[in-house]
């Protein structure tokens, strides 16, 4: 039987690579080249900002998780990145298991920092964080909700969930609660779906559902997304249930076989320098840097309970997890 790497299955469930989000072709001995996935204006920013300060050019690609990791692995052989950005810790663990992530040792920053959201091993370093729970309309929010009481029905609220397999985010907590809850963790979301639970395609088109009043409550919500509509005025309210939310880090990383070692390093750096950590803030995104405030509709809450997870287990469970979720429950014609 062909075995497959951790990066290599990971792909299976990604959407392929849309090669028109690039900036251009890369490779570039005289550019750093970055990819990343996740909010695009805050990756523009942050590029920009940087190439105005040290002079060096920047080439970026933006896309989504699954599109930034198939293009790494169409050029594994002819690597083209400098540096990553990732929505997901478990997709810069993947390529770290693989060696193909270069160390850095001792950057001036560690002490500020959440260090528990990095790698130990200083390959990668979280650069923000955000939390996965419910968001709810206003008329139907309450804080005593927890997760079986949305999901087994008790609450009879109409729900959404954006789908695993376009929503980065979304997978990340199906890993994590199928990974802390174990068997009932399935039960649990096949009673959702047995319920009514409906799917969306991405986090936009879940929270526009829950925005028009569709539905009423909206499973796998990642805060800083809900907090950007509360800011604007929505009338949602963000929830983190008493039985855990998942925490979902952003982490940036060098590539092994960059040309630009030092250039890397300094983007690394700026990215978590408190000047562009603040700018992590005002997307409502959790910043790295314990020094920098969180953003006015955030709130200076501490973290709420979080769902466990062993990061080498979710990496080795991630696609078995996911592909039966899409089979069972989130693809199935008649939810048994």
């Amino acid at each position: 039987m062909k075995s497959f790497s951790p990066l290599a299955a990971m792909l299976v469930l990604a959407a392929g690579l849309v090669v028109a989000c690039s900036d251009g072709d890369g490779g570039d001995s005289n550019t750093l080249t970055v990819y990343s996935a996740g909010p695009r204006p805050l990756a523009e920013a942050v590029v920009e900002a940087y190439a105005a300060e040290s002079g060096v050019r920047v080439q970026l690609f933006a896309a989504t998780t699954g599109q930034v990791m198939a293009r790494l692995e169409a050029e594994r052989y002819r690597p083209r990145a400098d540096v990553v950005i990732f929505a997901s810790r478990v997709a810069a663990e993947a390529l770290k298991s693989e060696g193909r992530l270069r160390h850095y040792p001792d950057p001036d920053w560690w002490a500020d920092t959440h260090t528990d959201w990095h790698d130990p091993d200083h390959t990668y370093f979280a650069t923000s964080a955000a939390l996965v729970g419910m968001a709810f309309r206003e008329e139907v929010a309450s804080e005593d909700m927890d997760w079986q009481d949305v999901l087994l029905g008790d609450a009879d609220l109409r729900l959404t969930m954006p789908s695993p397999s376009r929503a980065g985010s979304a997978g990340d907590f199906v890993v994590s609660w199928v990974l802390d809850r174990g068997e009932e963790g399935f039960a649990d979301l096949r009673e959702a779906r047995r319920g009514g639970m409906d799917f969306a395609a991405a986090n936009s088109q879940a929270i526009s559902t829950l925005l028009v009043g569709a539905f009423d409550g909206m499973v796998a919500a990642v805060d800083y997304l809900i907090f950007r509509q509360i800011a604007d005025g929505a009338p949602l309210v963000m929830h983190y249930p008493p039985g855990g939310s998942a925490l979902v880090e952003r982490p940036i990383a060098i590539m092994a076989g960059t040309p630009m070692p030092d250039q890397a390093e300094a983007f690394v750096d700026f990215y978590l320098s408190e000047a562009m950590q603040q700018q992590v803030a005002a997307t409502h995104l959790l910043p790295a840097r314990r020094d920098v405030p969180l953003s006015e509709v955030r709130g200076d809450a501490e973290l709420p309970p979080l769902l466990a997870r062993d990061i080498g287990d979710a990496l080795a469970r991630q696609n078995r997890i996911l592909r039966r979720f899409q089979i069972e429950i989130e693809r199935a014609e008649v939810v048994r």
